[in-house]
């Protein structure tokens, strides 16, 4: 019997959910989660009938503490796992304070559920954001995200947020995804000295923009979005295969040596953004 590890992937109906479901389930024993239950169930069964092994299709918000005591569950006391997490929403489709709590706090407290179980050998990918190097660091923020689970969290952040906004409501959600990624990518850093101690790595991954469907529907919502996917150095918008194949790496034994840091994939979105900024100044 051929040695297969277990693959969790969360956000795993999405677009890049989906690719790294099926890149990563031709050599690993696939644990999936996603908020859309109906969509995960489809996808589960249409992975099934292709051949794939599925451990568990567990539906509900990444958010959810039971959910993810069932995750981890399903992970105690087995070989060595890998961990994708793509879950997440994005400007478009949530208000700030959902944003927040999804793409952040929901991204602690599922970090701090698997590390008891993590094994020798056991790696996490956690997708964050070209947002997360766009904007710039705001010092308070920054503070603040370094711990989203402390009490009231939420309620400070609600001032630098609509700060950074401009105090428009409506415009609150664009500041709250750039500071999330951003404290997503410091805690894959942080984070990596205790996975290290346990011999497992973290790592994250920083896509630009890419044709999945919450990236068709952000470049719907922000004209600029688009015009930055035409305008950078590869000169096109990238795919959901290209995310999992970072993430493939990154899970890799060849990338034994990597951990702590964050991997731009972005078709060189920020060195355009930041040689525009220095030529015009």
């Amino acid at each position: 019997m051929s040695y297969r590890r277990t693959a969790l992937i969360t956000g795993a109906s999405g677009g890049m959910g989906r690719a790294c479901a099926r890149l990563f389930g031709a050599s690993h024993d696939l644990l999936l989660t996603d908020v859309a239950g109906p969509a995960l169930d489809r996808f589960a069964e249409e992975l099934s009938k292709d051949g794939y092994s599925i451990s568990a299709a567990r539906s509900g918000s990444i958010g959810d503490a039971g959910l993810v005591e069932a995750l981890v569950d399903d992970l105690s006391g087995s070989d060595p796992f890998v961990l994708v997490h793509t879950a997440a929403v994005s400007p478009s489709q949530a208000d700030w304070r959902t944003i927040l709590e999804v793409d952040l706090i929901a991204s602690v407290r599922l970090l701090n559920a698997v590390e008891p179980v993590l094994r020798p050998g056991s790696v996490g990918v956690l997708i964050a954001s070209l947002a997360g190097h766009m904007a710039a660091v705001d010092p308070q923020a920054a503070a603040l995200c370094a711990d989203p689970v402390a009490p009231g969290f939420i309620d400070s952040m609600e001032r630098v947020v609509l700060r950074a906004a401009g105090d428009s409501p409506a415009g609150a959600p664009g500041p709250a995804y750039s500071y999330a990624k951003q404290g997503l990518i410091a805690l894959a850093e942080r984070r990596a000295v205790a996975w290290g101690a346990r011999g497992a790595r973290l790592v994250s991954i920083s896509p630009g923009v890419i044709a999945t469907p919450m990236g068709h529907q952000e470049m719907e919502a922000h004209p600029d979005a688009l015009r930055l996917a035409t305008a950078v150095p590869a000169g096109r918008t990238g795919t959901a295969a290209e995310i999992a194949q970072a993430a493939r790496f990154l899970a890799s034994d060849e990338a034994s040596f990597i951990t702590g840091c964050d991997l731009k994939v972005d078709g060189g979105a920020v060195a355009f953004v930041r040689h525009a900024a220095a030529a015009a100044a």
